[in-house]
């Protein structure tokens, strides 16, 4: 029975993955725009602080934010693992910007290839591999 929940698991994996490749939105998403014909309250107050804000819609997606255009996610990691997220990003920053000369950030570049690639690894395993990855951060 096991098996099959994880089959399951990645086969959601699998079509939330091609869904984020291909811009299609989730089942999530469309719920919120099915109805588009009245917008929410929090959209209202959107479109019209962008509208007193700036004139034109070209002019408020320049001046979009990091943190208008993601979602925060926040974590806690026991510290030996924030210890060694923090090194691995300041050694990627530096070889980064050494050869590239283009500044290399910690949110909108590390932790998405950090997540990313994260993922990607964690998606052949199935729940044995699971149980033995876990019980290895424990030690």
């Amino acid at each position: 029975m096991s098996d099959d929940r994880a089959e399951r698991l990645r086969q959601n994996r699998n079509r939330a993955k091609q869904r984020a490749q291909s811009g299609e939105p989730s089942a999530n998403d469309q719920s919120e725009t099915s109805n588009p014909s009245q917008p929410s309250e929090s959209s209202k107050q959107k479109t019209t602080k962008e509208s007193e804000s700036s004139g034109t819609r070209e002019d408020s997606e320049e001046n979009s934010t990091m943190k208008d255009d993601q979602i925060g996610t926040y974590m806690y990691l026991p510290k030996h693992q924030h210890q060694e997220l923090s090194r691995q990003f300041h050694l990627l920053k530096a070889e980064y910007e050494y050869e590239y000369n283009e500044e290399f950030e910690k949110n909108p570049h590390f932790y998405p290839l950090a997540v990313k690639y994260g993922l990607d690894s964690l998606d052949s395993l199935d729940a044995s591999e699971i149980q033995e990855k876990l019980d290895s951060l424990d030690s």
